[in-house]
């Protein structure tokens, strides 16, 4: 799911990345505006990019571990 839109109609060089964990960020916390996922409480991310992204992959979550 990408209910951000991700980079479809941009590009941020650099930034493509930090903006998927962002997201992710946003949308456990409940603060997705329009596109919030009703109930998100876990999620995973993916990004290729410069800026310590190089094939990063992370899990976030809402609840303390």
């Amino acid at each position: 799911m990408n209910p951000s839109g991700g980079v479809l109609s941009s590009n941020p060089i650099g930034a493509s990345g930090l903006i998927r964990f962002a997201e992710a960020a946003i949308q456990v916390m409940g603060k997705g505006g329009d596109h919030q996922v009703p109930n998100a409480r876990k999620a995973l991310g993916h990004a290729y990019g410069v800026g310590s992204q190089y094939y990063s992959m992370w899990v976030v979550g809402a609840d303390k571990p």
